[in-house]
Order: C-alpha cells, then structure tokens, then sequence
C-alpha cells in the first residue's frame, strides 16, 4: 500500500528524528493495521456490490458505491504520515508532521487569525487567493518555519489551502468572503482555472476578500457568528452572483462554516477554552440564507466568542502557545450539552485557544 516516496519520507523521518525513531514505526504498523481493515471492508463492500447488481434498488446500489468512494479515499489518505499545516493570510506559521506537532507543539506562540490543513505528505493542493485567483501546488513545495512563521511569496494572498483529493467525493468549492458573503463553485472548473491562475469569481464586491474556501457536495451550509448567532440551508440556494450568508448587527462577525452532509451532533470551540455540543437534528435548516435563527447559547458573556465549529470527531484544538490538543469523542461527552460547557480537556491554565480542526 505504500509507495517509493512514502517509504522515503519514513526512512528519512527515523533519520532525521532517531529519538522519535521508535514512534515512527509504531505509528507506521498502526497505519498498516488501519490499512489491512479498511483493504478487506472495501473487499466485502465490492462483493456485496457485485452480488447485489441484479436485484438492489437504485437507492442501495447509490449507497453502497458512495461507500466504496469513501475507503478508495481513506486508502489513499492514509497510506503514509498526515501532515499538519498551519497558515494565516499570505503567511506559514507552521508545516510539520501530525506526530510531531501531537508530541512537541508547533514550537512558537499563535496568533489569533489562523486555518489548518490536515493532508498527505504528497498531497497536491488547491492555494486560493484573496481575489479567487487559484493555483495548483504540492504540498512539498510549501515552506517550512522552524520558529517563526514564514511570509507566503508566490502566489501572494494565498488565504486558504484545499487538498485536491476532497474533490473524488466532493462536486464543490465553498468560498466565503470577509463580508459574510458565500459563493459555490463547481469543482470540475477548479483545475482549469488553476492552470491558467484565473480568477473564479469575477464579481467579488469590492474591498470583500476571499477569506475561507471549503470543499462541498450541494449540501446544507451551516454557519455561527463570533456571538454564537447561527444558520442553516441549502447551498443549491446560493445565488450565482453569491448570497450573504447571515445578517449580522454591529459588533458581530461570521466565525466558521461548515459543509453539512447529515445530521449529527455539532461540536463548538469558545474563546474561553470552552467546547460546547448541539444536535444539529434539532438546528432546523432553511430555505434561503441572509437571516439568523437566533441565538445557540444561553447568557453569552460579552467576551465569549465563538472560535469554531465542527462535526462530532476525532478533533483537534490548537493553542496560542503552539499546543496541539487531540480529542476523541468520547472525551467530548454529555458535558459539552450543558449550558456551562467543558472546558478543553488539557489546556493549561495560563494558554488559551485559537482553532479547532479538521
């Protein structure tokens, strides 16, 4: 399952890190262990496929091809290390292996305005400007800081990476501006454009930058403000030209969106270390965006802020002193449904958090 240049990179790792050698092959025979299982479940869902083509109904055959979509994907993601990219605006803060940051953090303090990008160390890559101009790059060809974060040269205003594999299941590219404004692009015009570093979308407003892009598959949109407002809808109801996602008062800014599949439980990151859960079953969707559906929490301090938001997973938490904080699930828990929240299992009392990922 694993190629020359995975083989390389491992071989490299041991040399370059010895102390963290025996890691190194732990974490490889747990990936050749994940790999066996998933290589014999894709095994089991092609012959119940081949064994259901005379008599499954549409809806089943749909199901059980999406499902072999899924583990082709997940072969091809995990056959060798995860690589962990931190970036801000035109800026690396860090680009280092998941392993690596778990064990000993990013090595420097964050700032606030940060995104992450968890990808194959060979990954190809999606770089999106401010403007929507996009270009393709290897995840290789990024820089790497060792203790402070290096300034994005070529191409400049880079705003968001994409790892170009979300698009075998994904037929979108989501791109909200600074404004709160939402546009859906076609991910089969995304290599086209990137080839010739066009624009891909030629009526932004003006001074409304491209500040987020988010892989997508015509799925409902759900997004909160920095007060904890938030909405939910289609994103077939987005407007060519683009629609403003959610009317905001003075004082209130969009804080995450998110592609939202189906319905599970929602995972949300304050700026006071707290992580809150809500049902999405119960956050209806609507037909159009442009309005809130009100308020999430209960007595939101004036200095609680709403720092992310994501489906219920194995989750990370970066800290502004450059920790990395893995969660599984099963931490997350019943006390997250409460109104007073958990506070982020681990984090230390004189750090605070900036992101919550994937």
């Amino acid at each position: 399952m694993l190629d020359k240049k995975d083989a390389q990179w491992w071989r490299l790792e041991a040399q370059n890190h010895p102390d963290k050698a025996v890691d190194l092959i732990r974490l490889l025979a747990d990936r050749m262990t994940f790999l066996d299982r998933q290589n014999e479940e894709l095994r089991g869902e092609l012959i119940a496929l081949r064994r259901n083509q005379g008599g499954a109904s549409n809806a089943e055959m749909s199901a059980l091809q999406q499902r072999v979509q899924e583990l082709e994907t997940a072969l091809r993601q995990n056959t060798g290390e995860r690589q962990l990219i931190v970036y801000g605006p035109g800026r690396i803060e860090a680009n280092l292996p998941l392993l690596i940051a778990q064990q000993n953090g990013l090595g420097h303090d964050l700032p606030a305005n940060i995104a992450m990008l968890l990808c194959g160390v060979t990954a190809k890559l999606f770089a999106v400007c401010a403007d929507s101009r996009i270009y393709s790059l290897a995840a290789r060809d990024l820089p790497v800081p060792e203790r402070a974060p290096i300034t994005f040269e070529q191409p400049r205003d880079v705003v968001a990476f994409v790892d170009q594999s979300a698009f075998d299941q994904h037929r979108y590219l989501l791109l909200i501006s600074q404004k709160g404004y939402a546009y859906s692009v076609l991910a089969g015009t995304l290599n086209r454009v990137a080839a010739r570093n066009e624009k891909v979308i030629r009526n932004l407003l003006p001074d409304d930058p491209i500040v987020a892009a988010i892989p997508s598959n015509n799925v409902d949109i759900f997004a909160v403000s920095r007060k904890g407002r938030w909405t939910r809808f289609a994103e077939k109801a987005i407007a060519g030209t683009g629609s403003l996602i959610m009317e905001l008062p003075k004082g209130d800014a969009l804080a995450s969106v998110i592609a939202l599949g189906a319905d599970t439980d929602l995972v949300f990151l304050t700026s006071d270390g707290k992580l809150f859960m809500r049902a999405s079953a119960e956050l209806p969707s609507r037909k159009t965006p442009g309005r809130s559906a009100g308020a999430l929490f209960r007595d939101q301090a004036r200095d609680q802020q709403v720092l992310g938001v994501r489906p219920l997973q194995m989750l990370g938490v970066l800290t502004a002193g450059g920790k990395l904080i893995t969660l599984q699930p099963g931490q997350i828990g019943a006390r997250a449904q409460s109104e007073s929240g958990l506070i982020v299992p681990g984090l230390a009392a004189e750090d605070t958090v900036v992101a919550l990922f994937p």
